[in-house]
């Protein structure tokens, strides 16, 4: 490759970068194709890498106990993975580490899966499936292609006009995307199943707010200030005063 960026495409599709670094990268990218074809070819590796990867959800209790244990004894000592690395302990730190994959990311972690998602779509497409503004036909379009349905709603005179929906994946996890157009701003809610995980973080310029709220997850994301999301999700979770 000639262009002398492809570094930085890689480390921005590791989510290496943010801030001033991250934009600067993602303006290259809309002026390089051969770092927007990097830049792809990298985000659909990972995709297709976490796509056929299997998953199990922890049960509630089960994440309960392992963060409470984790409470009680506080910071790792190093005498313990020195002990479990050994062969007289490599079984406890199997069984540590499987439960560490069982249990829901961060409310860190999944804001990078949620902004990543957001910015491909933005950048690649498609950002909307079904074009409507019209909860009847935004609705009913989910059915058969997610075991979900998503609470569809139009803020448009809050500021927030419903523009339609897709479907897209968070680290490999189907979700229904609901996508709304906030002055300048695009604004997607990811409604799925899998995260378990709520908090509110600002990844490269987006900011993030999730929550869960009876079987379903919820994230939504946009490059608006926080202060303006979180007007959003109150909208969405009807708390609006």
């Amino acid at each position: 490759m000639s262009c002398t960026e492809h570094e930085r495409t890689q480390l921005l599709a590791d989510g290496e970068l943010s801030g001033e670094d991250a934009r600067a990268a993602r303006a290259h990218l809309n002026g390089c194709a051969a770092c927007a074809a990097q830049f792809a070819e990298i985000r659909a590796l990972g995709d297709a890498v976490r796509a056929g990867a299997m998953r199990y959800r922890a049960p509630a209790r089960v994440a309960a106990r392992v963060r409470k244990a984790v409470a009680a004894e506080g910071a790792p000592r190093r005498g313990f993975w020195l002990g479990a690395a050994s062969g007289v302990g490599a079984s406890a730190l199997a069984a540590a580490l499987a439960l560490a994959v069982l249990l829901p990311p961060s409310a860190e972690t999944l804001a990078d899966r949620i902004a990543d998602s957001h910015v491909k779509a933005m950048m690649q497409g498609p950002l909307i499936e079904v074009a409507s503004s019209d909860h009847h036909t935004v609705k009913p379009w989910f059915a058969g292609k997610i075991d979900l349905s998503p609470p569809v709603k139009d803020f448009k005179a809050q500021g927030f006009a419903l523009q339609g929906g897709r479907l897209d994946h968070v680290d490999g996890y189907p979700a229904a995307v609901l996508v709304y157009r906030h002055g300048g701003h695009v604004v997607d809610l990811y409604v799925w199943h899998g995260a378990r995980a709520a908090g509110t973080a600002t990844r490269h310029g987006y900011a993030v707010q999730s929550w869960v709220s009876g079987d379903l997850d919820y994230s939504a994301v946009c490059d608006a200030p926080p202060s303006e999301l979180r007007q959003f999700v109150k909208l969405v979770r009807g708390e609006e005063d």
